[in-house]
């Protein structure tokens, strides 16, 4: 799979299809017509399998080639997903640790689903959870690494330490890994809708036992009630929560006005077969 890559992939990846494709191997390289995202090139490459079992692994050398071996054993003892753990990373430094761990705590507090950490895009999955994946979640807002902990069937997990990168850096960048722990968060769980619930709920019985405490003042007190600064701050708090409520739902209409415009997930220019 290539997504969309602007740095002569393409033309290597053919050069190599054409001149030094093996007779007994089936290789299919995939070109998207532009950059779609990882997530997006993953369940591509599902859709274009035709095979037993399917194994998705990034192209960095970071996931170690030396694993496949025991994600098929895995897989012919009987389990139809093998999930990888990645246990250390050498090229991670402290922040990035941190970011995945707060991510995971993250979603696993507010989904119903428990989520195995450090969990990555490095797994088997038999054909039988492909042909599901093909058929049924084909959400925009996607994550496939939580699907196939959601569906069920006999799965397994294999630990792993990822080596630095071979070439280049990294161009997934903060916003993008932000971008993708609000995804995960706003798929996989209603519990933000909740939270909105439950501070609308408090700001209105607040706001009665204000207006009742105002008008046993107004006609049972000697003086008019004074609270010029209870009503700024009950003001200004309210308004913030207000606005932290429609930002949340703001969030959800949006994923769900995603998915009611149906645009496909991907775009394929090319295939060689």
């Amino acid at each position: 799979m290539n997504d969309g890559s602007l740095d002569g992939s393409v033309q290597k990846l053919e050069t190599i299809y054409q001149s030094q494709k093996p007779s007994n191997v089936s290789v299919k390289l995939i070109e998207f017509s532009k950059n779609f995202g990882h997530e997006s090139a993953m369940i591509a490459g599902i859709d274009h399998s035709s095979h037993g079992a399917i194994i998705c692994m990034d192209a960095d050398l970071q996931h170690p080639v030396e694993k496949i071996q025991e994600l098929v054993n895995a897989y012919k003892s009987g389990h139809d997903i093998v999930l990888t753990k990645r246990m250390s990373r050498a090229d991670n430094g402290m922040m990035k640790n941190l970011l995945s761990r707060t991510f995971y705590s993250l979603l696993n507090s507010v989904s119903d689903l428990k989520f195995s950490s450090n969990s990555t895009d490095f797994f088997l999955i038999s054909a039988q959870v492909a042909g599901i994946l093909k058929e049924n979640f084909r959400d925009r807002n996607r994550f496939i690494r939580g699907f196939i902990q959601q569906i069920g069937f006999n799965s397994t997990t294999v630990n792993f330490d990822a080596p630095a990168r071979a070439f280049g850096e990294s161009s997934y960048s903060l916003k993008q890994l932000f971008s993708l722990a609000v995804g995960a968060v706003f798929a996989y769980s209603n519990k933000p809708l909740r939270i909105s619930i439950l501070l609308s709920i408090v700001f209105i019985l607040f706001t009665l036992a204000l207006a009742v405490y105002s008008l046993y003042e107004y006609f049972n007190g000697d003086t008019p009630p004074s609270g010029y600064t209870t009503i700024i701050i009950f003001l200004s708090a309210s308004f913030s929560a207000l606005f932290v409520v429609i930002a949340i739902l703001s969030m959800y209409f949006e994923k769900a006005l995603i998915e009611q415009r149906n645009r496909p997930i991907y775009i394929v220019k090319k295939v060689l077969d």
